[in-house]
């Protein structure tokens, strides 16, 4: 290789005048450093190493990337003058390369201040638009806050008017069960006018009864049937809780044999579920003479199976009681 080929570096063309030309001068200077012991031309990290730099710190130095320090200037100005032999064969005097140090830092400076200019203007127009953002935020949240204001009456208007219409059903479901209550005991007070005419009028035709038939003059018949016939159209009307609270509450008045009449009406107007339920409330709450007396009644009326069904809803509950 060349010797000193290291010391010729190309600057970009973006290098500032006053530090082209110090370090051009640092390459001249750097191609007269004295030879090696050995005989050859130092190499850059012989070079550096006498200067008490890094190799790649000199190579910027010498491409004008790095500004230098005075220090590492005037080292490399000394070792110069001992290779060449004195400061007259240098080309250049150590006063005038730390003028050209000097102009390099004052252009380095006034450029940092100019940068600098550009990011405080920059900074400055940053905290602006900051600024405006932090406004535009805080009208929005003060939007925010209002709508969640106005949510929170909307909340509170919505909780009094469910508050309001579950104080209404309450009141609708008490007065349809007090008329269910009433229409039951029309009916049971129907079946016991016409148990008393019937007492006071001839006896009825002497027709033999069928097997699961009873003759529709039967007073009994009529309550259970004025009964089964509310308690379908309220199950037809979409109404189940109102069909069972009928039929809770006509197990509670009605006698054996219109208990088990209404079974039997229930079933001919196939409305199993409502027959079902009317056989498991009689055998639960009533007491045992009245059950064995409906279930008799299911007997005659040619029912065996809910008579079957009426007894093991009745012992069902009584193996628990104590």
């Amino acid at each position: 290789m060349t010797p000193y080929c290291w010391t010729v570096k190309e600057f970009g063309s973006d290098v500032p005048p006053g530090k082209r030309a110090l370090a051009a001068e640092l390459q001249k200077l750097c191609r007269l450093l004295a030879l090696e012991p050995s005989g050859s031309a130092p190499t850059q990290k012989q070079a550096a190493d006498r200067l008490h730099t890094c190799e790649t710190s000199l190579s910027r130095f010498l491409r004008a990337e790095y500004l230098p320090d005075i220090t590492i200037v005037r080292l490399i100005h000394e070792a110069a003058t001992n290779g060449a032999g004195g400061e007259e064969k240098v080309g250049i005097t150590l006063a005038d390369l730390e003028e050209l140090h000097s102009t390099a830092t004052a252009e380095q400076q006034c450029g940092d201040c100019a940068r600098l200019h550009g990011e405080a203007a920059a900074l400055r127009q940053q905290a602006s638009d900051s600024a405006a953002e932090l406004n535009s935020v805080q009208a929005e949240l003060g939007t925010v806050k209002e709508e969640a204001a106005a949510l929170r009456e909307e909340t509170a208007a919505l909780k009094h008017e469910v508050r309001t219409l579950k104080a209404e059903t309450r009141t609708l479901k008490a007065r349809e069960g007090r008329a269910l209550a009433a229409t039951a005991r029309r009916a049971i007070r129907a079946g016991q006018r016409s148990r008393l005419t019937a007492r006071a009028d001839a006896a009825l035709l002497p027709v033999p009864p069928r097997r699961g038939d009873r003759q529709q003059s039967n007073p009994e018949t009529r309550a259970a049937l004025t009964v089964a016939r509310q308690a379908g159209a309220l199950q037809s009307g979409g109404r189940q809780d109102g069909a069972l609270a009928l039929l809770r509450h006509s197990a509670e008045v009605l006698s054996p044999a219109e208990t088990a009449a209404l079974v039997c009406a229930l079933r001919e107007g196939q409305l199993d579920e409502l027959a079902g339920t009317l056989i498991h409330i009689y055998g639960r709450d009533n007491p045992d003479p009245h059950v064995m007396r409906a279930a008799a009644q299911l007997h005659q009326h040619g029912a065996p199976d809910d008579a079957a069904a009426l007894l093991r809803a009745a012992l069902s509950t009584r193996q628990w009681a104590p």
